[in-house]
């Protein structure tokens, strides 16, 4: 503890160093005038001054005023000694930066318990002082790091400008980073695909799982991959990245080169709203499935919506931030306020929205981050070139025993096989939902002998894919043969595939709306996908011809 003592007076400066030594203060610097006193505190720096204020050539006012500047903003406690005791004076000793004063001749006890006093506000200042520093450089780190982050979202994160033609959108975090992600990337056959998401939560820790997903979505979309595929990669990149307490609500969109036809799939999210010309709204895309990062593969179901669109139809997707918008009376906007909005007026913007939202918000905080996006069906320009494929005949067959139908789905691999060595990739996602929907079907309710019905309530979902694990994990003799046959004159692929189960229990063969029924409505979208379509041997054989 450094003490500074400043008097003219030799006799007064001896006794204040005495009482201080018996004090057991053993760092103590004397100076006999202002001038001495500043350039001493300049370089020794006190932590307490015992100040007179009569003295020659610059008086204790004045000092006390240059070394509470030299003190910068650690508190220095500077005591006046001296023998002015009118009102005035004293005062005056407080105004100009002393924080307390003693009368000459000065009380020993007194003055040792105000200086213990001031040395103990002077340490708790020093403290604060270095605590803000640190804090300082750690804000100041945080805040470099953060830059590094932002840089790398935005490029890592940032949609194409050539889709603005055909999408208007805006994210508005609630913080520096989003929680909510949109991405959208071009299809091999000219289409497009666009995900609009959203991760628990807010902030950096919702955003941190945006770059695998994102990574991970733009790679498939080069490929072609169908939703479904796309639905069930990200959800098993998820559940091995994300923590228990976190998940990944999402609406997966795709949109063909004509810019009519439309598939969704659509878990977690607020239901998509198309909108027609007039402003009503003609279909909602509600969520059907749990949201990614959540169920195991076995547990997940990846089907998706199909719509033939209107040119000049709207396809409105926002996230759940805005839906959740509560006005200053805590009335939350919900679903049915955007819809009374995009009925109100038919050609809104999503500038437009969000001016609304703000000014529904009023002068309440939001508190989640904001996405909102709107489609308008028109044809779309083809953003890649289709590949080529190939002229060579080409003939595959997969003969899956109990053990394969057991340990894996072929389907992925299949589809992968077949794109590859004929240069397909324009139909990948095409391709991939045909074999997947015959597949399942062909496993499911022709081997394991399962029907659909269980799945048209919430307790029939969860028992039918009880039963699915439990018949699946007692196979022990069963068959399912995959051929596909590539026929370059017919540009098509013929697919068949049989499996060894007991087939339909009519007498005579059942109609396709049978199938349908029994099926599921799987195979109404295989027929959409598909030239022809035909069930034989009681059903357990499908054959399909696929136009490329």
């Amino acid at each position: 503890m450094r003490i500074l003592v400043v008097d003219d007076d030799t006799l007064s400066r001896f006794l204040l160093v005495h009482m201080l030594e018996q004090q057991g203060y053993l760092d103590i610097f004397e100076a006999e005038d202002g001038m001495v006193a500043i350039e001493l505190a300049k370089r020794i720096k006190p932590d307490l001054v015992l100040l007179d204020i009569i003295m020659p050539e610059m008086d204790g006012y004045a000092v006390a005023t240059q070394l509470k500047k030299l003190a910068g903003d650690i508190y220095l406690p500077i005591i006046f000694i001296t023998a002015l005791d009118d009102e005035k004076s004293l005062a005056r000793c407080l105004e100009v930066g002393g924080d307390d004063f003693v009368a000459k001749p000065f009380d020993k006890v007194i003055l040792a318990a105000k200086i213990r006093a001031h040395v103990r506000t002077r340490l708790l200042s020093k403290k604060t002082f270095e605590q803000n520093k640190q804090l300082t450089f750690y804000r100041n780190a945080v805040e470099r790091e953060h830059k590094i982050v932002e840089h790398i979202f935005a490029n890592a994160l940032s949609v194409n400008k050539s889709f603005t033609r055909y999408l208007d959108y805006c994210l508005n975090p609630a913080s520096d980073f989003n929680g909510d992600l949109f991405i959208a990337s071009a299809s091999p056959t000219g289409g497009m695909y666009f995900l609009i998401g959203d991760f628990t939560g807010h902030g950096l820790a919702s955003a941190i799982g945006a770059l695998p997903v994102s990574q991970a979505f733009q790679a498939m979309s080069r490929k072609g991959l169908s939703l479904m595929e796309m639905a069930e990669t990200i959800n098993q990149t998820l559940l091995m990245l994300l923590p228990d307490d976190m998940f990944f609500a999402a609406a997966l969109v795709e949109i063909n080169h004509t810019g009519k036809q439309v598939d969704i799939w659509n878990g977690g999210m607020p239901s998509l709203l198309l909108q027609d010309q007039t402003g009503k709204i003609v279909k909602r895309f509600d969520s059907r499935h749990m949201a990614l990062g959540i169920l195991e593969n076995h547990e997940f179901e990846a089907d998706v919506e199909r719509y033939e669109m209107q040119f000049g139809d709207r396809l409105v997707a926002f996230s759940d931030g805005i839906v959740e918008l509560e006005n200053e009376a805590y009335q939350m906007l919900g679903s049915e306020g955007i819809e009374s909005w995009l009925l109100a007026q038919p050609n809104i913007n999503v500038e437009g929205i969000i001016d609304k939202a703000k000014e529904y918000l009023g002068a309440r905080l939001r508190k989640d981050d904001v996405t909102v996006i709107i489609f308008t069906s028109q044809p779309l320009e083809q953003v890649t070139n289709e590949r080529v494929a190939s002229k060579i005949p080409l003939k595959m067959v997969l003969e899956l025993d109990a053990k394969h139908i057991k340990s894996s789905d072929p389907v992925v691999d299949l589809v992968s096989v077949i794109t590859n060595q004929l240069s397909l990739y324009g139909v990948h996602s095409e391709l991939f939902t045909v074999l997947s929907e015959l597949y399942n079907n062909a496993l499911e309710h022709g081997v394991l002998e399962l029907d659909s019905e269980l799945k048209q309530s919430d307790s029939g979902f969860f028992e039918y894919f009880k039963l699915r694990e439990e018949k699946l994990s007692s196979l022990e003799v069963a068959s399912i043969v995959i051929s596909a046959e590539y026929l370059p004159d017919e540009n098509a692929l013929a697919i068949q595939i049989k499996d060894s189960g007991k087939g339909f229990k009519q007498q005579h063969m059942p109609e396709l709306e049978n199938l349908e029924k029994s099926y599921g409505r799987g195979i109404s979208l295989v027929k959409e996908l598909c030239e022809s379509v035909e069930y034989t041997n009681k059903g357990n054989t499908v054959d399909v011809v696929f136009k490329i």
